[in-house]
C-alpha cells in the first residue's frame, strides 16, 4: 500500500473511534427512561439511582415556608391512587403546579423518596389542550355556527 493510503485509512480509523467514543459517552449521560408511577412502584429497587422521568398528579404539596423547598406526592392517579412516589424539590415550579397537576419530573430514585432535578418539573395544563364538551344541540351546522333561538 501507499503512504498516502495508510495515511488516509488511519485517519479515518481514528477518526471513527472518535466519533464513536463521543457518540457513546454522550448517549450514557443523557438517557432517561420516561415511566409512569406504577412502573417505578412495581420494582423501586431496579430504579435506585437512575436518571427517571416520571409521570404522575401531584398530591399533598407542601412548601417549607421562606424557602422553594417542596415535598409531595407523585400519585398514578387524580382519584383512586394505587401507586404513590414521594418526591423532594427545591426551585422554582410552573405556576400550573398544584395538588392534582399532571406532572412530569425529571430527577433519581433515592430510597424510596424521588430528588427531581434542578428545573426537572413541568406541570401540564390540560385545560388548554383538551377539546371542551359540546351539547347535543348547541351547534347547528358542520361549520359550528351557533344555532339561534
Amino acid at each position: 500500500m501507499p503512504d498516502k493510503a495508510v495515511k488516509i485509512l488511519l485517519t479515518t480509523g481514528i477518526l471513527c473511534t472518535a466519533f464513536a467514543g463521543l457518540l457513546w459517552a454522550t448517549m450514557q449521560d443523557g438517557t432517561q427512561y420516561y415511566l409512569e408511577v406504577e412502573e417505578v412502584m412495581a420494582d423501586p429497587a431496579s430504579w435506585d439511582g437512575k436518571p427517571l422521568q416520571v409521570h404522575g398528579y401531584a398530591a399533598n404539596v407542601m412548601r417549607r415556608p421562606k424557602t422553594l423547598d417542596y415535598r409531595f406526592e407523585i400519585a398514578d392517579s387524580v382519584e383512586g391512587r394505587t401507586h404513590v412516589l414521594r418526591a423532594v424539590y427545591t426551585g422554582i415550579v410552573p405556576d400550573t403546579f398544584d395538588n392534582h397537576a399532571e406532572v412530569v419530573a425529571t430527577g433519581r430514585l433515592d430510597g424510596d423518596t424521588f430528588h427531581i432535578d434542578a428545573d426537572g418539573i413541568m406541570a401540564k395544563c390540560p385545560s388548554k389542550y383538551e377539546e371542551r364538551p359540546t351539547v347535543a344541540g348547541d351547534y347547528n351546522s358542520a361549520s359550528g355556527a351557533a344555532a339561534s333561538n
